[in-house]
């Protein structure tokens, strides 16, 4: 038998020769195919970026100014600068800051008690041992006016004797003296004297006030007021005042000291806060809202 071992070489040789060139042909397409995938993701993150649907986040609610003859502004402005027998409380004005836990019982009351009404009052047709006839008003309706003032959370205690100059007469006389009765749940009152609104004779108050702003948050729809103060200090000697004006209650941040005036100039022209407005304190009452209702939350005091 012959042997061809030279075809059978060349034979080998082609072979080889076409699997190496299937491997090197295999190369270029899988360049092709990477680098077509590379552009293709590129151009979709780039189209993406630019052509995409952009999220936008929420606006942020606006603050708005509200007009100072604003029903709401008024309602609220009374509330903080009520004041028995015309004289307003000094509470917002000495205190830096002002919120739920600053108020005593008494206070409680005294802010909550300028609601009442003289309808509030039923008759029991009895009278005391000093013959003083005897009225009730339900507990219920003291809740609903602390509420007014203070809010749904409000608490106070029921046990103390309340005595409080309204601004409305029984009987001709004022000064109500409320006793709780639990069998009742109501306040037992008696009214026993009369008190007038204080008249100031005052050449100079102790301090003046302006309202100057009013502002609705965005965020919850609280209302900001805003009022201006200065305080006084005054002395008098032969007719003739020395008068000091701050910016604290303290009277350690002096703004002016205005001398020589005697009361005729005083009357003429009286001090007045619109000539210090810039350099006036400036106290901010936020009242927020109980479902439709605004209430009294805080006030601070800023010099």
């Amino acid at each position: 038998m012959d042997f061809k071992i030279d075809e059978d070489f060349e034979e080998n040789d082609e072979e080889s020769s076409t699997k190496g060139n299937n491997s090197n042909s295999i190369i270029p397409i899988i360049i092709v195919v990477v680098i077509s995938l590379f552009f293709g993701f590129s151009v979709f993150f780039v189209s993406n970026a630019l052509f995409g649907k952009k999220v936008i986040p929420p606006e942020e609610p606006k603050n708005t100014m509200v007009a100072l003859t604003d029903d709401n502004v008024e309602i609220l402005y009374d509330y903080v600068t009520y004041g028995v027998r015309n004289t307003r409380n000094d509470k917002f004005i000495k205190e830096q800051t002002v919120n739920m836990n600053s108020f005593s019982n008494q206070e409680k009351f005294y802010y909550a008690l300028q609601f009442v009404q003289v309808e509030d009052f039923i008759s029991t047709g009895e009278v005391n041992s000093q013959k003083q006839k005897i009225y009730t008003i339900q507990s219920s309706k003291i809740k609903s006016y602390m509420q007014r003032f203070f809010g749904s959370k409000v608490t106070y205690a029921t046990n103390s004797v309340i005595t409080y100059p309204f601004s409305f007469r029984i009987n001709n006389q004022n000064v109500g003296v409320m006793t709780y009765i639990v069998d009742k749940d109501a306040y037992e009152t008696v009214f026993t004297g009369l008190e007038d609104n204080i008249v100031s004779e005052e050449v100079v108050e102790p301090y003046y006030t302006k309202l100057t702003q009013a502002t609705r948050i965005g965020k919850d729809g609280s209302l900001e007021l805003q009022e201006k103060i200065i305080y006084t200090d005054s002395k008098e000697e032969n007719g003739v005042y020395t008068i000091n004006i701050y910016k604290d209650y303290q009277h350690t941040m002096l703004i002016e000291t205005k001398q020589n005036l005697t009361k005729e100039q005083l009357q003429q022209n009286p001090i007045s806060i619109d000539n210090y407005q810039e350099k006036a304190a400036t106290i901010t009452y936020v009242f927020k809202l109980d479902g439709t209702q605004y209430y009294f939350d805080s006030s601070s005091i800023s010099n």
